[in-house]
């Protein structure tokens, strides 16, 4: 073979050695760009997978909170029912009080009479609060709803713990908390310190920034942040069930994902991202976290004798 020859012999093997590089890195391109699009579309299915578990959660949510206010509306009109009868009974024996006192008084004013006549004035003094007394309690006949079960109940929500005197809420507002802990994973102790440390428990407070109610939360620029909390919740943030709701929620998220009281109380007070930055410093606690970490000590110690959270 000649110089000639052999020389283009190795050009034309350097260029088809050129062009299978260029096919084995085409190769490998197509395949870097095929699995690139496979984990898009693997997270675009996660992400509608997640969109519509959260669009279920909240409807989930919606019906208990509408159930739930069914409930407590039913037992306000028991309350209600209850308080007029008591409220008819007190009146019915002061009467009859009254009418014994006006009797006796006449009796006294003719003891002198006759005897027989005496007898017939005690008779009337005695009968009357005996009738009108002991009529009233038919009034209930055993059916339908019994007017006094929601005070049975309330007695019996607190002999269990459930409800506490030396929680300053109502029992309304004592019931949201405990309901929408459980719901969304936040310690009862926990809600109760953030709600004594942010507004002890003033649902009318308004903090400098425009935060508002027992929880303190904060409308954001233009109300985006009450509004992210009305959709993960499904309540108004500015309403005392929607406040408690929304913080219970936000201390819950904290909780599972920090997994630490001062984290989720610094995450609460600072933002998740003044709290990663106070942590990039070195900073695990500040004065506010540990003023929520004092209380929810002290809130365990009292309310937990409730077996529930």
């Amino acid at each position: 073979m000649s110089q000639r020859k052999a020389k283009e012999y190795r050009q034309a093997m350097e260029q088809y050695r050129g062009v299978v590089e260029d096919v084995d890195d085409l190769k490998r391109r197509i395949g870097a760009m095929e699995v690139r699009h496979r984990r898009e579309d693997q997270l675009e299915e996660i992400s509608r997978r997640q969109a519509r578990r959260e669009a279920e959660k909240r409807e989930a949510n919606r019906a208990e909170y509408r159930e739930h206010m069914r409930k407590i509306n039913a037992e306000k009109r028991r309350r209600k029912v209850a308080r007029r009868r008591i409220a008819f009974l007190a009146c019915m024996a002061i009467l009859a009080l009254a009418l014994v006192c006006a009797l006796v008084t006449a009796c006294s004013a003719r003891g002198n009479g006759p005897a027989e006549e005496r007898e017939i004035n005690s008779a009337a003094t005695v009968s009357p609060p005996v009738t009108l007394v002991s009529a009233e309690p038919d009034m209930w006949d055993g059916e339908g709803e019994d007017p006094l079960e929601a005070e049975k109940i309330e007695e019996a929500l607190l002999a269990s713990g459930y409800f506490s005197i030396a929680v300053p809420m109502c029992y309304e507002y004592q019931d949201y908390m405990r309901t929408y802990c459980a719901a969304y994973k936040c310690p009862y102790p926990l809600a109760l310190a953030v709600a004594e440390v942010e507004s002890h428990f003033n649902m009318e407070a308004v903090g400098t920034a425009g935060e508002v109610g027992i929880m303190q939360l904060n409308p954001g620029p233009d109300g985006a942040y009450h509004a992210e909390l009305e959709a993960a919740t499904g309540l108004d943030p500015t309403t005392p069930s929607g406040n408690i709701a929304a913080g219970c929620y936000l201390l819950g998220k904290y909780m599972q994902e920090y997994g630490d009281t001062n984290k989720a109380a610094m995450a609460y007070n600072m933002g998740v991202s003044g709290a990663e930055n106070a942590w990039a410093e070195g900073i695990a606690s500040t004065d506010y976290s540990a003023a929520v970490v004092k209380a929810m000590e002290r809130w365990e110690v009292t309310v937990n004798a409730w077996n529930g959270i």
